[in-house]
């Protein structure tokens, strides 16, 4: 499988891509756009980072560097998982950025108990008052929604969520928005993968409920299926300059997505997939458009 790495050497697009997105966000100092979480005054930079290799392995050098990238930008939202979870509170508290990021974080004791000493743990090492968002995710969380509901209540959580990257799970989400029960749902959604547009995405808009987009890449599928193939010349319209922002920005189009969470282990990477976030965004015929010129690429 090609890596984005691999890619980036050899697309006819790289020139494209390693200078003017990247230069111009670096130059200008230029802020991510917010969007409001629905039923609140608080607002979401659209681009988000996640569980990479760095932070799941404790890379601190490098995944601290991530982390100064998308603060520079108006970055904040950080989803983490496992290890990654001690890798960003730990690098929060470093900085002594308790306000700067916004900590989405999965805990997955199997008692009460553990639990508590995870967010106990977590708080301790960030400095935050309380984790912005504690999520449910796959089949490490059978949750009591009750007890998390509890901990928002108790000021240990500011939200609550769940989190999915595969369309079985999407009954599960929806029972979950009739009631509502969650703040903030998180599931996969791209050109490649567009299942959640049929009932997750309008229900959320309907429920004033905000949506975070795992798998904008794949997990790095999507750099392998572009591979060897140019860049439109017709995404310039909207403002994107790399095949990493031609999947985000379909992704940012749809008006009920809160946050891209585009992982990379790779500063530079990093830099590009928050130029998705600025400039001009697909309208209705660019979305379609997008769509059909993936799907249509050879195998």
């Amino acid at each position: 499988m090609n890596t984005r790495r691999d890619f980036l050497k050899h697309s006819a697009a790289t020139a494209a891509a390693l200078s003017m997105p990247w230069a111009v966000v670096a130059s200008a100092q230029e802020q991510l756009p917010r969007r409001t979480i629905p039923g609140t005054d608080e607002g979401l930079p659209i681009i988000g980072q996640g569980n990479a290799r760095v932070f799941l392995e404790g890379d601190f050098d490098t995944a601290r560097e991530l982390m100064e990238v998308l603060r520079k930008h108006g970055g904040s939202y950080m989803d983490c998982i496992f290890n990654a979870r001690n890798t960003v509170a730990r690098i929060i508290g470093d900085l002594d950025a308790p306000d700067d990021f916004f900590m989405a974080a999965y805990v997955m004791g199997e008692t009460e108990e553990e639990s508590r000493k995870e967010i106990a743990d977590l708080l301790d090492m960030s400095g935050k008052q309380s984790i912005d968002l504690i999520h449910a995710w796959n089949e490490y969380a059978v949750p009591n929604w009750d007890l998390m509901r509890g901990w928002k209540d108790e000021g240990l959580a500011r939200y609550i969520g769940v989190s999915r990257n595969h369309q079985k799970h999407y009954d599960d989400i929806i029972k979950l928005m009739e009631t509502g029960t969650v703040d903030i749902v998180q599931v996969n959604y791209s050109a490649f993968e567009t299942e959640a547009d049929n009932r997750i995405l309008p229900m959320a808009m309907d429920k004033g409920i905000a949506v975070t987009i795992n798998r904008p890449f794949l997990n790095g599928e999507y750099f392998s299926r572009v591979s060897g193939q140019e860049l439109p010349a017709w995404a310039a319209d909207f403002d994107c300059h790399s095949w990493a922002q031609f999947s985000l920005k379909y992704i940012l189009s749809h008006p009920a997505v809160t946050c891209v969470i585009a992982e990379t282990s790779d500063p530079e990477h990093a830099v590009d997939n928050i130029g998705a976030g600025f400039g001009r965004m697909p309208d209705d015929d660019d979305r379609q458009r997008i769509a059909t010129y993936l799907r249509e690429l050879p195998a």
